[in-house]
């Protein structure tokens, strides 16, 4: 009886084994709205189509569908107070917010806040 626990001990413990193959999320279609609009808010510039095909290993990129993420992500982060709060914090100037109408009132805006962080950052 004794030499038999340890084998069946084994074979337990191999059958509750988890193969890391089995349980990897599918991959479905990419989101190349989303895609675009995580670039814009990131403060990336607009990617060309190598370069998405590259990151995302997906060779049929919809352009028009990142390009309207994009724009979408551009009127999120492109804000006067936004920036000044970007600023504040040492952030670099968001690329993409150089292609906007307002481009230049945003890069004062930004620059009031790189300023006045790095006055304070003196002050401490």
């Amino acid at each position: 009886m004794l030499r038999i626990l340890p084998a069946l001990l084994l074979v337990l413990l191999t059958g509750c084994q988890v193969d890391p193959y089995t349980h990897a999320p599918a991959r479905g279609a990419t989101d190349w709205y989303q895609a675009g609009f995580e670039d814009a808010t990131a403060g990336a510039q607009k990617k060309n189509d190598e370069t998405l095909a590259a990151n995302f290993n997906d060779k049929k990129v919809d352009r028009q569908a990142y390009l309207r993420g994009y724009a979408s992500g551009q009127e999120k982060i492109c804000q006067p107070d936004l920036l000044y709060a970007w600023g504040l914090a040492g952030k670099i100037f968001p690329t993409g917010c150089d292609d906007v109408d307002t481009a230049p009132q945003l890069r004062q805006q930004w620059q009031k806040g790189m300023d006045e962080g790095v006055s304070a950052s003196r002050l401490n």
